[in-house]
């Protein structure tokens, strides 16, 4: 065919390209009739599904057939482009002028690239790149580091492997905070409100669209838009410019994010606090309407996101100043006195809460300004809280009666305004009640480390209610001193002889093992509602400054002595055991006696996880002198007796004095439960990831000391 005949082909062709299909195209170029290449093989080098790739061949035929090319497709071999080298070449050619390929700027391409990653719903193959930018692996390289650091700070992981693809990792909730950024960095907020709008110049409402590159859509925010302004109305309330653009974009972005059954989770204790808000309300009524447009499930946890953002958009009446110079208001002297109050009136201490005082001051300030307006804000849960807590409803309301009135200089406060007070007040409430209800335990295993901090984590996850004081040794159980410190219930991995109660369960949890501990649960919290315990505030002693000093000491010791290596070609575990004894070690004798140490352990209990396909290895040695904690990676795994071992966790802790010996204890089993609690920490580990690995053990071991700082003197938070 003359080139003549193709440009009057090219021009009347109706087929437009997607880049994915002008990706295959480029692929099937590379391929000969006496080498095909399968979509499968296709499929691949994408890095997306067979599936995929298959419903685009039709689309790549029709267009091969305008075209005048000769594409084969031949079930059980392959496909085919039947055409010379040098009518490959046109066929590139013609890839070029159909894709009329932009010139990205660096940060644009990058900015795509992220955009990519984020939407993605399976890897993407480095080739996808490089085939759709024009550019090279190292140039893709180099971008990806970049989108890598920017993600970070997100805690979005961007993930290379070989074989797999390029992918992101990370929670909900932080791919939605990503993706609104990505939004904002690439438009202002005029753009964006044009975007809402639609009503520029088609040629600079493309450029809002293509740099925003399907992230919003005008249909999507013009509909959120329009609910915006109707429960404005309704609800007779305005947002500033900043806020309203804001929340259409989390609402525009959400409602992607849910029709892709991407959905987010709120912790609970958040969501009820949130849930104290006015501004809760106003996000209900929201997305009710939500629902009923977008034909989707809004779940409690995407209403207390939109709370949030209400919250902070400065929520105003229709028309309305605030008379009040909120300011000059004592808050905290108020919220005092209200406290006080409402506990003579209830006959209930509840000043000793860790939050209430804070929470009460957070809410006065807005409240006290609707107040002083005359604004009336409904709350949709007023008849559950007075049939829930009718004498904190009374209380509170007279309380305020004799508090706010005289301060804000109104004659009553409305029971929607006091209900929300009363949130607090329950809440409090609740959490006391809850603290009779907790169970406090300490694990046992033979050592002290090892599987018992798998047992520690896995009690966490299935019983809430369990207060888990720590791990020690079946060998120093004392009762006087667990007696002293509140212990409910020893929770073992091996028999015992005492008459402390305790309960024997399998360091994985098993079914019967959760029976028996929900009846002896029960049996505790019967006798403790029976013999009811009021904790106190107490101040920090010597003891416990030279306790926190150590603890810290020691944490930051082991942090910076972590140790990963790699055995090749193991043959037993003997082997495994001689390697581990060497990590730590300064000297053959110091290797000896670890070693020893390690094998009589695993030889008085196997220390093989089979859910996790590791040896744990640990041990007391005189050999060192503070807790140590490494990791031995196989190379290849080795294989015994029906067991596949990828590699060995070796724990360290030294012979020192008993509380030396328990920080240590501590310490280490941290570690370890990160198996159970980080999904991303094992992954590490055997793929010789030691960077992510060592990140992964501080982060771990920051969340025990804030947990540690919380339970000895009740600070560093959650």
């Amino acid at each position: 065919m003359s080139s003549s005949s193709r440009n009057r082909k090219d021009e009347n062709k109706h087929v437009q390209l997607t880049s994915r299909q002008k990706v295959i195209i480029q692929i099937l170029t590379k391929f000969t009739a006496s080498r095909p290449v399968t979509v499968a093989m296709i499929s691949e080098m994408m890095g997306v599904s067979s599936r995929t790739i298959l419903r685009e061949i039709p689309h790549i035929e029709q267009w091969m057939t305008q075209n005048d090319f000769h594409f084969i497709r031949k079930p059980g071999v392959g496909l085919i482009l039947d055409e010379s080298v040098e009518n490959q070449k046109l066929i590139l050619e013609l890839l070029e002028v159909e894709s009329i390929p932009k010139e990205y700027t660096k940060e644009e391409r990058r900015r795509r690239i992220l955009g990519e990653l984020l939407y993605a719903e399976e890897p993407l193959k480095s080739y996808y790149f490089t085939s759709k930018f024009h550019i090279s692996e190292g140039t893709l390289s180099s971008d990806l580091d970049e989108v890598g650091r920017w993600l970070e700070s997100y805690d979005i992981r961007l993930i290379r492997r070989p074989g797999l693809g390029i992918l992101l990792e990370g929670d909900e909730r932080s791919y939605r905070q990503a993706i609104a950024n990505v939004v904002y960095e690439s438009i202002d907020e005029s753009q964006i409100m044009q975007l809402l709008c639609g009503d520029p110049a088609e040629g600079e409402l493309s450029v809002v669209h293509n740099r925003v590159f399907g992230l919003l859509d005008h249909d999507t925010t013009s509909k959120v838009e329009k609910i915006l302004m109707e429960s404005a109305r309704r609800l007779h309330i305005q947002y500033t410019d900043s806020a309203y653009v804001g929340l259409i974009v989390h609402i525009g972005l959400a409602i992607k994010r849910i029709q892709n059954n991407e959905k987010i989770e709120m912790e609970p204790e958040r969501l009820q606090k949130l849930m104290m808000l006015p501004e809760f309300s106003v996000a209900e009524e929201i997305s009710d309407r939500l629902q009923e447009t977008f034909h989707v499930h809004i779940s409690r946890g995407e209403v207390g996101f939109i709370t949030m953002h209400l919250s902070s958009s400065r929520i105003w009446p229709t028309g309305r100043q605030p008379r009040r110079n909120i300011d000059s208001i004592n808050l905290r002297q108020l919220a005092t006195q209200l406290i006080e109050q409402v506990e003579q009136k209830i006959g209930i201490i509840l000043h000793d809460s860790d939050s209430l005082l804070e929470d009460l001051c957070n809410h006065m300030a807005p409240t006290i300004s609707r107040l002083s307006m005359g604004m009336q804000i409904e709350n949709t849960q007023l008849d559950s809280i007075r049939e829930e807590y009718p004498e904190i409803m009374e209380a509170t309301r007279a309380a305020c009666i004799d508090i706010l009135c005289p301060e804000v200089g109104i004659e009553e406060v409305p029971d929607s305004e006091v209900s929300f007070l009363v949130m607090h007040f329950g809440a409090a409430l609740e959490k006391k009640l809850q603290q009779l209800q907790t169970i406090s335990a300490v694990v046992v295993c033979p050592t002290g480390i090892g599987t018992s901090r798998i047992l520690e984590a896995g009690l966490r996850k299935t019983f809430p209610n369990i207060d888990i004081h720590g791990t020690i040794s079946a060998f120093r159980i004392d009762t006087k001193k667990l007696r002293e410190q509140g212990i409910d219930l020893i929770i073992s991995t091996v028999n015992l002889t005492t008459d402390y109660p305790w309960i024997c369960v399998s360091p994985i949890l098993q079914a019967q093992d959760r029976r028996q501990l929900e009846s002896m649960m029960a049996s505790l919290q019967d006798k403790k509602r029976g013999n009811p315990i009021l904790q106190t505030n107490r101040q920090m002693t010597y003891e416990d400054i030279r306790d926190i000093a150590y603890t810290g000491s020691e944490l930051l010791n082991l942090v910076e002595n972590l140790r990963f290596d790699t055995l090749c070609a193991a043959h037993s575990r003997a082997e495994i055991i001689a390697k581990a004894g060497t990590l730590f070690a300064d000297n053959d004798r110091s290797a000896a006696d670890i070693e020893a140490g390690l094998y009589e352990r695993d030889r008085n209990a196997d220390t093989y996880v089979k859910q996790f396909h590791v040896l744990m290895l640990h041990c007391q040695t005189n050999m060192i002198d503070h807790a140590r904690f490494g990791y031995v990676k196989l190379d290849p795994p080795l294989y015994e007796q029906g067991r596949v071992i990828f590699g060995a966790l070796v724990m360290l802790a030294p012979e020192t004095s008993e509380d030396e010996d328990v920080v240590a204890h501590h310490l280490i089993g941290a570690i370890s439960s990160l198996l159970v609690e980080n999904k991303t920490f094992l992954g590490q580990l055997r793929s010789g990831d030691w960077n992510g690995s060592r990140a992964s053990i501080e982060a771990g071991l920051g969340m025990y000391y804030k947990q540690y700082l919380r339970k000895r003197i009740g600070v560093g938070g959650k």
